[in-house]
């Protein structure tokens, strides 16, 4: 969709699966594989979980032998994504419509043969390099995709800010005559945005520029089968995951706090002890929010929840990250508007 009608929302939803959803399709040595990956997950065992999902069977664990047919398919994810980084436009220009470390080669304006090396952490920082190397100058226009999410966005090129205030879902469009080692900056602020789920019990999801956020839940992988090189695992929470959050709707940054643990993004990122960026929480337990007897989430009830634990200080990892989940949080509230949890049955499928 995005090849042919070129508008920027289909490259935004295409970020929001490959950051949030695809990595944790997948065991971080890419070799494992399940069926079913959702924002609230709690426990990756084998057995069975119908009536609750629908289908019979392994559902949830992660098994390089069980699932007839998606070991073709996830195998091609990362490939049909880094493939589709740049575009060509009708213009005999380039556009970089999906961000990440990268070489392009091609052909512009008047068919002379370019190089542009993108240099960046994206998703994880918010800065993206691009230097040009030609033979001689040429003109052509290099458009830069702006997110949904960034409404601040800034454009350097060659240390020079451009007069220019890109809004959202939209292209910055630099036409000029280009020379060898021309460089362009573009910066993407992100910032901290909540999304209430009106239909599904006023929960929230913790958002910065385009990575939604998990709880941190501890992990124990066991293994249960499979092969010494394809061995199969089930993950199991070692600490508590029924969390409640305490936010500020009106100014969500007042709520969390961004934190980075310095080391350099890793070739794997998407891993718990790897994570490159953190968000500090506040947030309560909720005790009556526990586990269905076949070992999933159980449903989430309206909020905001009152709880009469003590508030605690929580670490979110990018949802990417997380094999365990809670994404989709219920919120504390303390007023008269705040329910009592009460206990009832029934998977929530945010």
């Amino acid at each position: 969709m995005l090849q042919i009608t070129g508008n920027p929302i289909y490259a935004d939803r295409c970020e929001d699966i490959a950051f949030n959803s695809f990595p944790a399709s997948m065991t971080p040595d890419l070799k494992g594989l399940h069926y079913l990956t959702a924002p609230n997950m709690i426990q990756l065992d084998k057995h069975d979980k119908s009536p609750l999902l629908q289908n019979s069977g392994t559902m949830l664990s992660y098994d390089p032998h069980a699932y007839r047919c998606c070991q073709h398919n996830v195998s091609q994810g990362w490939p049909y994504y880094s493939e589709h980084l740049w575009m060509a436009t009708q213009d005999n220009g380039l556009a970089a419509v999906l961000y990440a470390a990268s070489e392009v080669d091609a052909k512009v304006g008047d068919g002379t043969a370019v190089r542009i090396i993108e240099e960046t952490d994206y998703p994880f920082g918010d800065v993206i390099d691009f230097t040009l190397h030609t033979q001689r100058p040429v003109e052509f226009p290099l458009l830069l995709r702006i997110p949904k999410w960034c409404d601040e966005a800034k454009v350097y090129v060659n240390g020079q800010a451009e007069n220019i205030r890109p809004s959202p879902l939209s292209y910055v469009i630099v036409l000029r005559t280009w020379k060898d080692e021309d460089k362009v900056r573009l910066e993407l602020p992100m910032r901290i945005t909540l999304t209430f789920w009106t239909k599904n019990k006023d929960s929230v999801s913790v958002h910065r520029g385009p990575l939604t956020y998990s709880l941190r839940i501890g992990e124990r992988w066991v293994r249960y089968g499979g092969t010494d090189k394809w061995p199969a695992y089930e993950v199991y929470p070692t600490t508590p995951w029924n969390y409640g959050l305490i936010v500020d709707p009106d100014h969500p940054d007042r709520s969390f706090e961004v934190t980075k643990p310095g080391m350099p993004v890793r070739g794997q990122p998407f891993t718990p002890e790897d994570a490159p960026v953190l968000i500090l929480a506040k947030g309560k337990r909720i005790p009556q929010w526990r586990q269905e007897k076949n070992g999933l989430v159980g449903s989430l009830q309206e909020s905001p929840v009152r709880s009469s634990e003590p508030e605690e200080t929580i670490s979110l990892i990018p949802m990417g990250c997380a094999r365990l989940r809670t994404s989709c949080f219920p919120v504390i509230g303390q007023g008269p508007d705040a329910h009592m949890w009460e206990e009832g049955s029934g998977v929530e499928s945010c």
